[in-house]
């Protein structure tokens, strides 16, 4: 049943964030009141690539930003261990947790999983460091990736 729900979660998350523009400008907020006078201050900065801002915003927003961490799955996490000999190779668990349903997730050096949009773009990077840049969901722990590089 968790397995269903995890699942179930990341999709919604991936759905959520399949709209997300690359231009580098914030989403609206439903705050109408707020929204003309950021939106009017956001078209006017370009764009930064590489540039982290904090992990968290003072009201959740989504944002735009790279996250350093290890590319994993969504069943195991962080820890392999549970996984018995197949989990001291962590590449092999995550592709063979990742063939039975799971997802590619970024944990960050805080231990903390992010759901990511592109699982195209992981499967050749399972286990290993690497930095994401994309609009970063913190309040659903999700990232609408743009740019993987590893490192």
């Amino acid at each position: 049943m968790q397995f269903k729900t995890s699942l179930i979660g990341g999709l919604i998350v991936t759905l959520t964030l399949a709209g997300c523009s690359t231009a580098g400008t914030k989403p609206e907020t439903s705050n109408s009141e707020s929204a003309p006078v950021e939106s009017s201050a956001q078209t006017s900065e370009a764009p930064k690539e590489n540039v982290s801002t904090p992990a968290t915003t003072s009201s959740g927003e989504v944002y735009e930003g790279t996250i350093t961490g290890v590319i994993s799955d969504s069943m195991c996490g962080k820890d392999h261990s549970k996984m018995g000999e197949l989990g001291k190779t962590p590449a092999k668990c995550i592709e063979k947790c990742v063939a039975s349903g799971a997802k590619f997730v970024l944990v960050d050096e805080k231990g903390d999983s992010y759901a990511l949009s592109d699982q195209e773009k992981t499967k050749d990077l399972a286990g290993k460091h690497v930095a994401i840049t994309g609009h970063i969901d913190p309040s659903e722990k999700a990232i609408h990736v743009h740019k993987i590089v590893s490192q």
